[in-house]
């Protein structure tokens, strides 16, 4: 397990908030955000982004918005676009469970609670779903590591892994919780307003043709659970597969 944590680079110190690439700073802001709206320590919804999502760009480690995990295989990909086309493609071959965004919400046990994939991307509903669903658990348990156990699975040995990565998470801060990444884009801190106008792309429009159109690049820059995120596959791999007793989060 010490192993694992040092690949993730739970026990790493938050980046600086002026190096911060603007996928980290998306997350980092929707985090202490929804945290802040609803009553949550905030240094336990940046563990979550962090647990979920963290990942190494330009030297700088953090969570990151545009990461997709289909059937185990974790995607951090360069821009939103992109993420949602490997989301879109995955749900057009029948794939269902697949986890999107800063805090890798599922779409098979919450994708009925948003307007499309593409919300789910979004860093204000998303987060502020996660955080009502993480204050919820902690009304069942009485303790927000232990319901941040929950937001990950029902299923007691998962839940307990996922606790002690939050919990590690947590104390990697050192006490020192982030706040709003002030030199973000504007993009990056409208985290209450809902989308305007969600990019959907139905399945027959996903071709070579419309995506050079839209300008998007095929996501092949993106790092896998092979580079930047080792051993998050592993445990990922372990939570797609394993039969849920009830919706988990992430």
């Amino acid at each position: 397990m010490w192993r694992i944590l040092v690949l993730l680079g739970i026990l790493a110190p938050l980046p600086s908030e002026a190096a911060k690439p603007h996928g980290m700073a998306i997350c980092q802001n929707a985090a202490i955000a929804v945290a802040d709206r609803h009553g949550i320590p905030r240094e336990v919804m940046l563990a979550i982004t962090l647990v979920e999502t963290r990942t190494n760009r330009d030297g700088v480690s953090g969570p990151w918005a545009w990461t997709v995990n289909v059937a185990g295989k974790g995607d951090w990909f360069d821009s939103r676009a992109a993420a949602l086309i490997h989301a879109q493609r995955a749900l057009a071959r029948g794939e269902k469970s697949f986890d999107v965004g800063c805090f890798q919400l599922n779409y098979r046990w919450h994708g009925e609670h948003f307007a499309s994939i593409d919300e789910m991307f979004e860093p204000g509903p998303s987060g502020d779903y996660a955080a009502r669903f993480l204050k919820g658990l902690h009304g069942e348990t009485g303790d927000w590591i232990k319901a941040a156990g929950l937001y990950h699975s029902r299923t007691a040995h998962h839940a307990k892994r996922y606790r002690g990565l939050v919990a590690k998470a947590v104390k990697g801060m050192g006490g020192r919780v982030p706040e709003i990444v002030a030199a973000a884009p504007a993009a990056a801190t409208a985290l209450a307003t809902a989308p305007t106008g969600p990019m959907v792309l139905r399945v027959g429009e996903i071709t070579p043709g419309a995506l050079v159109q839209a300008g998007v690049r095929a996501p092949r820059g993106t790092q896998t659970a092979s580079a930047g995120g080792v051993g998050l596959g592993m445990l990922r791999r372990t939570r797609d597969r394993l039969i849920r007793t009830a919706p988990s989060g992430g």
